[in-house]
């Protein structure tokens, strides 16, 4: 076999060709046109960009019957693109504009660019821009053999290869944020891009782009509990409009360094520990350390790695127990944490009902001592219980009224009074509204009476789970 690697083709070559029927597609092994208009105006978008072409392989042959002679090239791999580029300069169809409706099908970093050959057919562009098309350069692999078979093969090992991840897909994104997650997450052979060790080592998760994924979603997470007092959810679309949201992302900004110094933070706990088994665990893990840094003293760090495997040990016995139809010794780690690693979720509602039980039974392991000794409850608790109690006030609730709460509009009320003995804990707080929180010793006991009495949405018996 003999392979000529020319770099002098042209889009325009290639319309030529294409045109004069120089390229044949042998139906033997092709599997035909499968792109559809869509994908044919993106790919044209993409040579207007400047994005580079994938290489386009052909096998020459010659051919030859009594006194005639011909040669022409077979399309192994390259015939969806041909065909777009090829239909296109027929006129066949119009290119998309990024400031119309169907340009919501681009990025908004995107949408922001001049876009000249937004909308028109090909006939409709200026000289200039049809040659802009016609000049761009190519790569074509030329290939000479008899042996068909050999040709077969290259095809299966071109057309057979892994198909891209939407985290794949997204590496080739331009941005800061693209950057940002590639050189924490790591990708192979690829130095500048080496990888933070809590991704790579310490967590056990051996696919390069499930890690990047994986640090996307935990930066999202970071980014909307502390700036907006939410859980976002983390499916697919919503890390692609993240995405295109942080296009001015800045490296430098005190959002990435604190996320940095969560890693090392992390990193120092576990290193020469065993590693962390699921990747939901160290999104709570990271939020929870974003907040034990800020309220508590040091010294929590040499009791992480204990504490995590044994919430760890806890869930998975608890889940064989559900298994088995056993009554596990705590229901909670199956109705409040592990059943919501099942089903939904990337949903952020699934998260926050996680994340309000992972931080109490941590805070229950590591007993942190809090940097501050106060009546009232710390910003981590706070938050616990803005997320446990979903965001509602339980006053409210208690009369039959589920209204929906701000973060700046709440309070956490001691359900068993502080002077009464009762703890500043996450177990003895409910959320409320300011206007709504019992003082008078009347509604402060009515409301004890009830939160004891009432079946909590965040205490559904194992029974009841088992049935859903």
């Amino acid at each position: 076999m003999e392979v000529k690697i020319d770099t002098e083709w042209t889009v325009g070559k290639l319309i030529d060709c294409e045109q004069e029927q120089f390229l044949r597609v042998n139906h033997e092994y092709q599997r035909g046109l499968r792109w559809n208009e869509l994908q044919k105006q993106m790919f044209i978008d993409s040579i207007f960009r400047g994005y580079s072409i994938p290489a386009f392989y052909f096998h020459k042959r010659e051919k030859a019957a009594h006194n005639l002679s011909a040669t022409h090239l077979e399309i192994v791999d390259g015939q969806q693109r041909i065909n777009a580029i090829y239909s296109y300069s027929e006129g066949a169809f119009s290119l998309l504009d990024p400031t119309k409706e169907l340009g919501s099908r681009f990025p908004n970093f995107v949408k922001d660019d001049q876009c000249p050959w937004g909308g028109k057919r090909y006939n409709e562009l200026p000289e200039n821009l049809q040659n802009q098309l016609k000049n761009q350069r190519i790569v074509v692999y030329e290939i000479t053999t008899d042996n068909e078979n050999s040709i077969r093969d290259l095809f299966i090992r071109l057309q057979g290869g892994t198909p891209l991840t939407p985290q794949d897909r997204r590496d080739s994104w331009p941005g800061n944020f693209t950057e940002f997650v590639l050189k924490v997450g790591g990708k192979s052979r690829v130095e500048k891009w080496y990888g933070f060790p809590l991704f790579k080592d310490i967590t056990k998760i051996s696919s390069d782009s499930r890690r990047r994924q994986l640090v996307a979603q935990i930066y999202m997470l970071y980014w909307s509990t502390r700036h907006k007092n939410r859980f976002c959810d983390i499916k697919t679309s919503n890390i692609d409009e993240f995405y295109h949201s942080q296009v001015g992302f800045d490296e430098k900004s005190s959002d990435a360094k604190r996320f940095e110094q969560i890693c090392k933070k992390l990193e120092g706990a576990f290193t020469g520990k065993p590693r962390i088994p699921v990747g939901h665990l160290l999104i709570h893990l990271f939020l929870l350390t974003d907040a034990l840094m800020e309220e508590f003293a040091g010294g929590w760090e040499a009791n992480l790695a204990e504490s995590l495997f044994e919430f760890d040990e806890r869930r998975k016995a608890t889940a064989k127990d559900v298994r088995d139809r056993n009554r596990p010794q705590d229901e909670r780690y199956y109705s409040e944490y592990g059943r919501y690693t099942q089903t939904r979720s990337d949903d952020g509602n699934s998260i926050r009902r996680r994340h309000a039980f992972f931080t109490e039974e941590m805070l229950n392991l590591l007993s942190p001592t809090e940097l501050d000794s106060r009546r009232s409850f710390t910003n981590i608790e706070r938050k616990t219980v803005f997320f446990r109690d979903m965001e509602s006030c339980q006053w409210c609730k208690m009369n039959g009224d589920s209204q929906r709460i701000l973060w700046e509009d709440c309070e956490i009320h001691h359900v068993r009074p502080y002077q009464a003995g009762g703890k500043t804990n996450i177990a003895n707080a409910a959320l409320v509204h300011k206007d709504c929180h019992p003082k008078k010793v009347t509604d402060v006991d009515k409301f004890k009476e009830w939160w004891y009495s009432s079946d909590n949405d965040f205490n559904t018996p194992i029974s009841e789970s088992l049935s859903q």
